[in-house]
């Protein structure tokens, strides 16, 4: 019999398999990656460990939905040990290394699952060891076979807890030696840990009303055996975990005497039951297959769909082939669009024509513009002092100028004059008279220095009588013509 390998990333269960209950959560990745949990909890009946499954699979609602397992045994039932080994011990069966272990000849090592971790920790190598009996591990993968669901790993349920745990310490953390004490309703769990590999760990029960002794006595006795676990330097800090409502009971001043100054207490994982199941099923989806498994020796030979992740580079040509499309319209828009531009776009230089010519005409219309731009009149320079020397009662209405720029049209050059036009209005004298000072405003405006600079002829004209439509008083309208015939600047 061997553990069917097919596995889903997007749907799994992660069981606790207690003596007396079974714990499971369900976790669901949504399209938007998004993760649903969802809990249940099952009693064992005359230890049928099937049946318990059964029911439990069915009130998480994946009875009959192909779906991948997760198994836990309870830490109380495993044996760990972490021991550093020599060089050349590398190769040693994991049943050596537990006898080595044990220090005993006599246990029944082929009644028991063992798994073992090489890892290197400072600079010494370790071996970690993890045994279980047997025969449990095989009553867990029958109850599993009879369904059809496939087991995906089976790990003690201190391994998952601490996976979980380490991925909420920053990445300068993960590398450094840590305490933790793990809070469950009537036990505690002290691992030492080197981020998400456990060190060593030892459990206890929880002492009722005196909760804050247990967790340092825990700390301290499972600190004190980090030497003998190949490490070279004790546990930086204490993280406990679990139990939030335990806060306001304890004395935090006895903890914060008897714990280093930086210890935390943070409110998950715990060791209840559907927090180890959450465990596992979070470890799993993300994706830590390199840890403590009992049925590792009975998986399938490794499929090549597990190796190469066939669905996220379907997805990546899928979107590199919409972007390749989108990208393929654009340039065709582009194109056409530059045709059409070509296509309407007047010819520069015709068939059985000089190009010259056509120069010639730039070159003419960028001498007309230069100059333009040297005889040009400033009109600013002088329509304050035309303003001045307005009679009183007179009112510009509006302004009006042209500026001299010379053509050449056909060896024809043509100059439009420059004027300016004054329109204004004034009123009458009581006697219903046009102002004497009308008679000499041209001649007033003539003789202004700015003006004479720049127009030669100054007259008055257009002059008439007119009746305000909004005040029905009597005015006069007219205009003074300001023209330039040969002046420059």
């Amino acid at each position: 019999m061997t553990t069917k390998s097919e596995r889903s990333l997007n749907n799994a269960v992660g069981v606790l398999f207690g003596r007396r209950h079974l714990h499971g959560c369900r976790a669901t990745r949504t399209a938007f990656g998004r993760v649903r949990h969802r809990n249940a909890i099952v009693d064992v009946i005359d230890n049928d460990v099937h049946g318990a499954l059964l029911r439990l699979l069915a009130e998480l609602g994946v009875a009959d939905t192909p779906t991948s397992i997760l198994g836990a045994i309870p830490t109380a039932e495993c044996y760990f040990a972490t021991r550093p080994i020599a060089s050349g011990a590398a190769t040693a069966s994991p049943r050596v290394l537990l006898r080595e272990s044990l220090r005993s000849s006599s246990s029944h090592l082929d009644e028991m699952a063992i798994d073992v971790i090489h890892w290197q920790a400072d600079r010494r190598p370790l071996v970690g060891i993890v045994a279980v009996p047997k025969q449990r591990v095989e009553e867990i993968r029958d109850a599993v076979a009879q369904t059809i669901h496939s087991l995906q790993r089976l790990e003690p349920a201190a391994r998952s807890l601490i996976g979980v745990a380490s991925e909420h310490e920053g990445r300068e953390r993960r590398g450094v030696s840590i305490t933790r004490v793990f809070m469950g309703e009537n036990s505690l769990l002290a691992v030492i840990s080197r981020g998400s590999r456990p060190v060593h760990w030892q459990s206890m029960p929880l002492p009722a009303g005196d909760e804050g002794t247990g967790v340092i006595s825990i700390a301290r006795s499972v600190e004190a055996a980090y030497k003998a676990c190949g490490l070279d330097r004790p546990p930086e800090t204490v993280v406990i975990h679990g139990r939030p409502e335990l806060k306001k009971l304890i004395d935090r001043q006895w903890l914060d005497d008897n714990l280093p100054p930086d210890y935390r207490w943070v409110d998950t994982p715990s060791m209840i039951g559907h927090d180890v199941a959450r465990c596992l099923v979070e470890s799993y989806l993300a994706g830590q297959d390199d840890e403590f498994d009992f049925i590792r020796q009975h998986r399938d030979p490794l499929k090549f769909s597990r190796v190469l992740p066939y669905k996220e580079i379907c997805a990546y040509i899928t979107a590199a082939c919409i972007l390749a499309g989108v990208l393929w319209i654009r340039l065709g828009d582009v194109q056409n669009e530059q045709v059409f531009l070509l296509s309407t776009a007047p010819s520069q230089v015709h068939d059985s024509t000089n190009p010259n010519s056509q120069r010639d005409q730039l070159n003419a219309r960028a001498t007309s513009v230069s100059q333009f731009l040297d005889k040009r009149v400033l009109w600013s320079e002088m329509l304050s002092d035309v303003t001045a020397a307005l009679p009183d009662g007179t009112r510009l209405t509006s302004i009006h100028g042209t500026n001299a720029m010379t053509q050449k049209r056909k060896k024809a050059i043509k100059t439009a004059p420059t004027t300016l036009i004054l329109n204004a209005e004034c009123a009458l004298n009581d006697d219903g008279a046009l102002p004497e000072s009308l008679q000499s405003l041209a001649e007033s405006v003539q003789s202004i220095q700015s003006v004479a600079k720049y127009f030669d002829s100054v007259e008055l004209t257009d002059l008439r009588r007119t009746t305000s439509p909004a005040t029905g008083v009597s005015g006069a309208e007219f205009a003074v013509v300001l023209t330039q015939q040969n002046k420059g600047r």
